[in-house]
């Protein structure tokens, strides 16, 4: 029987989801007479199962691999207390990535700072400085001041919050699910639209039909580029917030079992299953060695990381000590809507 693969979720996260489909596939092109086992894990952003994938690399039988979240990614990025792994020591073999959109009733334009008298923009995250840092860092770039409002950790939250005026921005996974919930926010809020996309200029094909991406709205505003240091670091969180699943090896791996893993997860992105799967969630399937060029944006050199933990570290004080820093009461008739 193959080595277990870690699962940085439960069996129904989407790792779970994308681990069960995996697990088969992977075993029948490595040749293993029965699928990967899988250890799943509980924690909504892959720490647990990225701590534990580390720990038990010491073992005689050490897992096979990791399948983890880009939440898991972003928690290492910020220096997270609860991570003991080290991300850029992993390999890539397999990512499925989904783009996220910032969503709100906001201008953009310079006159939003007069607009608002000088107030910040409060946008819903789930945790400080967790997957929704790409929209806090671009909405920065764009001199609009964020306030990240903890607390929404579920899309149908942070809508119910931006519905009652809780907070003036959301970010929403680009999934199957986005233009139906677009749609009756807009019937509801008509001046709550698409801010821009969190996704390079090239880095989706014409099949996903994103709002206008972050970079190309930054320079119809500006008449510029964004300044270079603070836009790597929007690049690292987009980058790693986009990744829903991604299957890592351990560093150490035989040469020889990294390439028949690659070839495996290969395999397994043509498979028609798991093209449908993907299809239908609105990800996008990237197999073997091309993971290893995605990642190194996910998980950048050093610098790309300090600038991102200065910046965090700048903003961190005050977005802890502002009153708006707590989820605002919905009222009674719809807190039990989600």
């Amino acid at each position: 029987m193959p080595s277990p693969l870690i699962v940085g979720g439960t069996a129904e996260s989407i790792c779970g989801q994308w681990a069960t489909l995996l697990a088969p596939v992977l075993a029948d092109d490595l040749r293993y007479a029965t699928p990967f086992p899988l250890r799943l894990t509980t924690g909504w952003d892959g720490v647990t199962g990225g701590n534990l994938f580390d720990i038990q690399q010491e073992q005689a039988s050490p897992p096979a691999g990791l399948i983890i979240p880009g939440s898991g990614l972003i928690a290492a990025l910020r220096g997270d207390s609860r991570v003991h792994y080290d991300a850029q020591r992993w390999l890539p073999v397999f990512m499925s990535c989904q783009p996220t959109v910032a969503i709100g009733k906001v201008s953009l334009h310079r006159t939003f700072t007069s607009f608002l008298q000088g107030r910040p923009v409060r946008v819903a995250v789930s945790t400080l400085s967790g997957p929704e840092l790409p929209t806090l860092v671009a909405l920065d770039l764009l001199g609009m001041h964020p306030l990240p409002v903890s607390g929404y950790a579920t899309p149908d939250a942070a809508i119910a919050a931006l519905k009652v005026g809780a907070v003036d921005v959301i970010q929403l996974p680009f999934d199957e699910t986005y233009e139906e919930r677009m749609a009756a926010l807009q019937d509801e809020e008509p001046g709550n639209q698409p801010l821009f996309s969190n996704v390079l200029p090239t880095s989706t094909g014409p099949r996903l039909r994103l709002p206008p991406d972050f970079t190309t709205i930054f320079k119809q505003e500006r008449r510029r580029l964004p300044p270079a240091r603070l836009y790597d670091v929007w690049k690292t969180a987009a980058a790693a917030a986009s990744l829903k699943a991604g299957l890592m090896l351990p560093n150490l791996s035989q040469p020889d079992l990294v390439a028949r893993f690659r070839h495996a997860a290969q395999v397994a992105a043509a498979d028609p299953t798991l093209h449908a799967h993907a299809r239908e969630q609105n990800q996008t399937l990237v197999a073997g060695l091309p993971c290893a060029a995605l990642y190194a944006d996910m998980m950048p050199d050093l610098d790309r990381i300090l600038a991102l933990r200065r910046w965090l570290s700048t903003n961190s004080l005050h977005w802890r000590d502002a009153p708006a820093n707590k989820p605002l009461p919905l009222p009674a008739a719809q807190q039990n809507t989600n």
